[in-house]
């Protein structure tokens, strides 16, 4: 089956999908790494989404979709976590098109007040060498260094600037907001209280799981 986890930028997904991976077995697919791995690997569709990489365009839905089946094809049997798809109604609907692979059994929707998100974001850093995520206030580095490869220098996404960050918060809302009422009219959307710490949002997040089965 497939857990669909979704939220704005900041929201929190990226922490909570390693730790249903890690903790209930799930296997997380996000389409950042899946594009990396396809692109890495020289596969056709990953040449494919490549190719528009290169000349500075999104990939296309459908290029994506294929991105996805690849991903669901490998073993019909697990448990799916999907990360960063979909985003709009397009996708969500070709998503459904898989279903003989993976059905969706839940959305789960991190939902953090817009002033939360603004401070998370406005004081992200990223360790330079392999991109793990800190927080100057909430979960700042080490002075030994990443605590992932050691590395030394961290960075503030240009796009995690206060004036950016209100424009990717509009764009998100006004994309991913149809394809939540999409999942509501389906019974599958489920509204997760994404403040608190980590392991508080996670609790909430295993027990509607429990719930799903």
């Amino acid at each position: 089956m497939i857990v669909v986890l979704t939220g704005a930028p900041g929201a929190g997904k990226g922490t909570q999908g390693e730790l249903i991976s890690e903790r209930l077995g799930y296997r997380k697919v996000s389409t950042g790494d899946v594009l990396r791995k396809h692109i890495k690997q020289g596969t056709e569709v990953g040449k494919t989404a490549e190719g528009f990489i290169s000349q500075g365009l999104l990939v296309p839905d459908d290029v994506l979709l294929k991105l996805i089946q690849v991903e669901l094809s490998e073993d019909l049997n697990e448990n799916i976590l999907l990360d960063g798809y979909p985003r709009n109604p397009a996708q969500a609907q070709a998503l459904s098109s898989l279903k003989e692979l993976h059905e969706v059994a839940a959305v789960l929707h991190l939902e953090v007040d817009k002033q939360e998100l603004v401070e998370r974001l406005s004081g992200r850093l990223l360790c330079k060498n392999c991109g793990r995520s800190y927080h100057k206030k909430f979960d700042p580095p080490a002075a030994s260094g990443c605590e992932s490869c050691g590395g030394t220098e961290f960075v503030h996404r240009d796009d995690d600037d206060l004036d950016k960050i209100s424009v990717r918060l509009d764009v998100y809302n006004q994309e991913t907001a149809p394809m939540l009422s999409f999942y509501k009219d389906q019974g599958l959307y489920q509204r997760i209280d994404g403040s608190g710490d980590n392991e508080e949002v996670f609790t909430k997040i295993e027990a509607a799981l429990q719930k799903t089965g």
